[in-house]
């Protein structure tokens, strides 16, 4: 009887193992293509059922009312994304997302816990305050499996051991370990208090680069994939039917198919046209300038401004940072997420060259030389203007679009209002001294 109960353990064990292992996989394609297809993302939540609401349900578009919506996939959220931000590699993301199943959760617990005991036994006070400063919000995990006075922590081996160390170098017993455990377990418990607090995701349609609903392509909810290089800089694959992804071999197509597959080329087109409509009002308007001595047609930075009615300019700073600004109001969240940083900002912003020079080329954008040492200008092309109150633009450039146009305004003036307001408090409080 007792070697059956072995074995009965050890066959457990090895199948929670291979479980685990599964979902992993499925973790690591989740991240490589954005999103999963609905038979595979349920066999990983079948593993992690907290996934559920953190993921974004992708459904088909229906062919009649008569149909039901049927969820073909599941894509990545700002949650997961920042997550994987915070960790030091793809492997601590992987452990992090499959940590959500409390079970996998609490050997890694149980390891942190000891190393509290451990650092709580040394002469240095210190090494425990960091300890719990490592752990964050799931040191509270940890303070209750030290009270539970049912089991005792030990640093041991788990059943994922050997997962632990192709993933990461080191198995999460191992001492060198401890910030990747503490970092792992603090992202766990970011993500299952997300969990907790959301209701799952109201379901988007699958991307239509048809060109019939460009528009609605950018809705709430949807990822924006960072421009090619930047991808491939991660080794990132991107489903197109998922997520704003820019195709290539676009080379002489009508300039809605073009937009339809090149999302940053559409966003940046949008720019200069809400520039356009609303220098028409007379009431101040958005300047793209091109700091002086730059190449227009590779640009390391564009600077954007508000001009206030009596002629006033407010600095809203590089056109990668309004873009991103941009993004978070629409919720639409850039994939892979940017780190905010000030490096990742000038490599976007470097990266946007390439458009620029496409938008010129195109005759999408216009340049215009102002004076030696003084900024230039972009704007939207006069061929172009015209182009966007004619068919077959008119269309998206008028009502298909006026959620992106007015996102677009409305963020360049409420940062201008904001900018202005603080520099009259700081002018009136220099008045006053």
């Amino acid at each position: 009887m007792v070697t059956r109960g072995i074995d009965s353990s050890t066959t457990r064990q090895n199948n929670d193992k291979l479980y685990s292992e599964a979902a992993l996989n499925l973790c690591q394609l989740l991240w490589q293509q954005g999103g999963l297809i609905a038979n595979k993302a349920a066999l990983l939540l079948a593993a992690v059922p907290a996934l559920r609401p953190l993921l974004q349900p992708i459904i088909q578009p229906k062919k009649n009312d008569a149909e039901t919506d049927i969820v073909s996939a599941y894509s990545l959220t700002a949650p997961l994304l920042d997550a994987f931000n915070d960790l030091s590699q793809s492997g601590e993301w992987q452990l992090a997302l499959l940590g959500l199943n409390p079970d996998v959760r609490q050997h890694w617990i149980n390891l942190a816990a000891a190393r509290c005991q451990e650092a709580g036994a040394m002469n240095d006070p210190m090494v425990l305050v960091k300890l719990i400063q490592q752990l964050g919000n799931a040191s509270e995990w940890v303070l209750a499996q030290l009270e539970n006075s049912d089991t005792t922590p030990q640093i041991i081996a788990g059943p994922l051991a050997q997962t632990e160390r192709d993933l990461l170098g080191h198995s999460l017993n191992d001492n060198a370990a401890i910030p990747a455990l503490c970092r792992i377990l603090r992202a766990c418990h970011t993500l299952l208090t997300l969990s907790e607090q959301n209701e799952p995701s109201a379901p988007i349609q699958t991307v239509d680069i048809t060109a019939k609903q460009l528009a609605n392509n950018w809705c709430c909810g949807r990822l924006l994939a960072l421009p090619i290089t930047l991808l491939n800089e991660h080794d990132l694959k991107p489903n197109a039917d998922w997520l704003l992804v820019s195709h290539s071999g676009h080379d002489k197509v009508p300039l809605i198919e073009l937009f339809a597959q090149q999302p940053w080329l559409f966003l940046l087109s949008l720019i200069t046209f809400v520039q356009d409509a609303w220098a028409a009002e007379q009431r101040g308007g958005l300047l793209l300038n091109l700091p002086a001595g730059q190449n227009a047609f590779a640009p390391g930075q564009i600077n954007m401004a508000v001009q206030g009615i009596e002629g006033d300019e407010v600095s809203l700073g590089s056109l990668a940072e309004f873009l991103v600004l941009l993004l978070g109001e629409l919720n639409i969240t850039l994939y892979p997420a940017l780190d905010a940083n000030t490096e990742s900002i000038n490599h976007l912003n470097r990266v946007l060259s390439s458009f620029i020079a496409e938008l010129l080329t195109q005759k999408i954008w216009q340049f215009t030389e102002v004076g030696r040492g003084e900024s230039g200008q972009y704007r939207i092309h006069t061929s172009f203007s015209d182009d966007c109150y004619s068919l077959p633009l008119a269309p998206l450039f008028s009502y298909k679009s006026q959620t992106l146009q007015r996102a677009i305004k409305q963020l360049a003036q409420n940062c201008y209002a904001n900018k202005k307001r603080a520099t009259n408090r700081i002018n009136l409080q220099g008045s006053s001294l």
